[in-house]
């Protein structure tokens, strides 16, 4: 591909991106995506032929993209517990990542590539939240890894759903009280 349809097709999936931060999944339509990009459809459709191919690029880049934040994230916080918490909370409660998450679930649920590009992201977290927890000296192990994970990912899911409404959780409030939680049965053994 020539520098120009290098930059054509990433102008695509910033916009089909930006369509689904905003929309959702429903959001991301052939026709929406190439007016997002200020092109003809049957343009769009050179470069992605199918919604199908669109959305498997759109995954593998908001994955990448993803684990390059959680990564940056995760290395800037510091060893302190209340800190890492803080670190994640910020992160679990923007919205617009949280419904590009979701919609990225949604998809992986009923197709195979888009599974593989999941499992590739949540490996990549758990391996970002092994490390912190090890630095927070808390346990490292799969299941105590898992439990972080799925609790950030509740927490997204919860402050996405619920907005401004006074139920809606803190979400580093709710990570600094599982980490104290984990410490204390640490301390405990």
């Amino acid at each position: 591909m020539s520098p120009v349809e290098i930059a054509l097709r990433e102008r695509l999936i910033l916009a089909a991106i930006s369509l689904i931060r905003e929309h959702g999944l429903a959001g991301l339509t052939q026709p929406k995506v190439a007016k997002a990009a200020g092109i003809s459809q049957s343009h769009l459709t050179y470069y992605f032929p199918t919604r199908q191919i669109l959305l498997t690029a759109v995954l593998d880049r908001t994955a990448t993209d993803q684990l390059a934040g959680v990564e940056q994230a995760m290395r800037a916080a510091s060893s302190s517990p209340k800190n890492l918490a803080n670190t994640m909370g910020a992160a679990f409660e923007k919205a617009e990542n949280s419904r590009v998450l979701i919609s990225f679930a949604l998809a992986a649920s009923e197709d195979a590539d888009a599974r593989a590009i999941f499992e590739r992201l949540t490996r990549g977290i758990r391996g970002e939240v092994a490390a912190a927890a090890d630095r927070i000296g808390i346990p490292a192990d799969a299941k105590t890894v898992a439990l972080v994970h799925a609790l950030g990912v509740g927490l997204s899911v919860l402050n996405l759903a619920l907005g401004g409404s006074p139920l809606r959780p803190k979400a580093a409030d709710g990570m600094a009280m599982l980490f104290k939680l984990l410490a204390d049965d640490t301390s405990n053994r």
